[in-house]
Formats: C-alpha cells, structure tokens, sequence
C-alpha cells in the first residue's frame, strides 16, 4: 500500500504556487486601493491595530492621537498628505502618549490629541492594544503591509461593507468649518479632582511636556460630539493645557450648529469627519 505521503505528487507544486500568488497579488491589490489602511475590523483590537501600522509608516508631519472619534478621520491612506492616524477603538490617546514617551511610536512636527476619551485612562491599567505595541509581530505589521492587521481577508471585507455603507469622500478637497473661536491656553483656577485623576494629570503632563521640549507642537481638541461641562471629559483636557501651556479648543462648541453629522451619535461621517480634519489644520499649520 503506497504511503499517505505518496499522493500528494510533484505535479500539485505549480498549481499551489500559482494558487499562492494570486492570493498574494489580490491582497496587495486590495492593500493599494485602501491605501494601506483598513476603516474598520471585526474587533476594536484588529482594528486599532492596523490603523496604527499604517498610521507610524514612514514619516508623517502629523499625528492624530485619540479614540473612535479620531479614528473616523482621514490621513495618507485617503488622500491627506502628512497626515497619520492613531485613533484607537474603544480606548484613548493615552495608550499612544505613553508609547511615544518610550519612544516605541514615533514623534511627529505636529500632534493633535482628541481630549473627549482621556478620562478612559483614569485607573486603567495596560490594555490588550498597549501591549501589542511591544511586540515583534506589531513591527512586522509596519514594515510588510502584506503581513499586518490591514491585510487580514477580514479587514479587507468590513472596509469594503462600511465604505459601501458610509460612503467616502474625496478628503484632500474637503473644505474648512467656519469657526467661532481659535486654539489657545486655558487660563483660570483649576478646579479640584480626585486622586485618581491627579495621578493620571501629572504623568500626562510629563509626557506633553517632555513632547513638546522635543519640539513637537501639541494641540489638545474636543472633537464632536463634545463634552458635557463639570465633567473629567472637559475638565481634564482643560487642565492639561494650564498645566502644559498648551493650546486648547473646543472644537464642538466653536463649529456652526448642524455642521457635523453623526452616523451613530457619536461618530462623524466621512463628509463631516474630512472637513473637521481640515479646519484642524488649517488652525495648526505654520
């Protein structure tokens, strides 16, 4: 009796190579027309994941640090040159200051932090997505497109879904909000916050300051769909500008009213979210 081994025959080889690179050739392809960056995965971790090993590659001039919210926004990947995006689901910009402190992500010219979610990081120990940023495989991602989060059959198909849902738009055209206010340094008496929040206020205000002697220029925003006054959503982006000397705007209170539009009630569309980006820039730019 011929061994198992046997019936797999050398004449399968060409068939499987051809097979292999087809499936290779059809996920690159895939890879180039969504830029290297999938909108969306099956889980906020595979998600946030190959957002950040697109958002790192290279060398962009500006990096967006925040939640969802962030994540919404286009960069390189969707026609806004310098522009990379870092926003992680279900988390905040927590998790990319402290990497960057460590000098595992990189820095950038110029740095916008979503102030909405910063709150989250309040007595959170390390994340699942925090750790992975030490890994070797999280590094792979970053130099082999092929091999990263972003190249998942999987990431590929809820790009696809949501795009088809949301729609797109063609970023780099997108216009300016006309805007009631401009980013400065809040000033005032600080109002009083818990140990916990103390504890999470001095090391992000080492790590901004730390930043900016680096020469990074630090913005810190509230994005839509805002924040409630009297609340650690407001409260403590508010005192990490007077802490830090830093510019703060609330970006949601100062855009006309029915500007922004909503998919869920928390995140934009890719209209709103494009527009936003630019009226970001526009107030950062030299």
């Amino acid at each position: 009796m011929a061994s198992s081994t046997s019936s797999f025959r050398p004449s399968y080889w060409p068939a499987l190579v051809l097979g292999l690179a087809a499936c290779f050739g059809a996920q690159t392809f895939v890879l180039r027309w969504t830029g290297g960056r999938t909108t969306k995965s099956e889980s906020n971790f595979f998600s946030s994941v190959a957002r950040l090993q697109s958002g790192i590659r290279g060398t962009p001039e500006v990096l967006l640090l925040g939640s969802s919210i962030t994540g919404r926004f286009p960069d390189r990947s969707r026609g806004v040159e310098g522009v990379g995006n870092l926003g992680c689901d279900g988390g905040s910009a927590v998790e990319i200051l402290r990497a960057m402190d460590r000098g595992t992500v990189p820095r950038a010219a110029r740095i916008i932090i979503e102030g909405n979610t910063l709150f989250r990081a309040i007595g959170a120990g390390e994340t699942e997505l925090a750790a992975a940023l030490e890994k070797r495989w999280f590094r792979t991602g970053v130099e082999l497109p092929n091999l990263s989060a972003a190249g998942r059959p999987s990431s590929m198909a809820y790009t696809l879904l949501m795009e088809r849902k949301l729609g797109s738009v063609d970023a780099a055209l997108a216009p300016p909000f006309a805007v009631a206010t401009r980013p400065a340094v809040v000033e005032g008496q600080a109002p009083s916050f818990s140990k916990a929040e103390e504890v999470l206020l001095e090391e992000l205000s080492g790590i901004l300051k730390r930043l900016s002697a680096t020469g990074s220029r630090i913005l810190i925003v509230i994005l839509p769909p805002g924040a409630v006054p009297g609340t650690p959503h407001l409260m403590l982006p508010e005192e990490l500008s007077r802490r830090c000397d830093l510019p703060f705007w609330n970006l949601a209170a100062a855009l006309p009213p029915d500007s922004i539009r909503l998919t869920d009630g928390v995140h934009m569309d890719p209209a709103s979210a494009a527009s936003t980006l630019r009226t970001l820039l526009d107030a950062t730019g030299d």
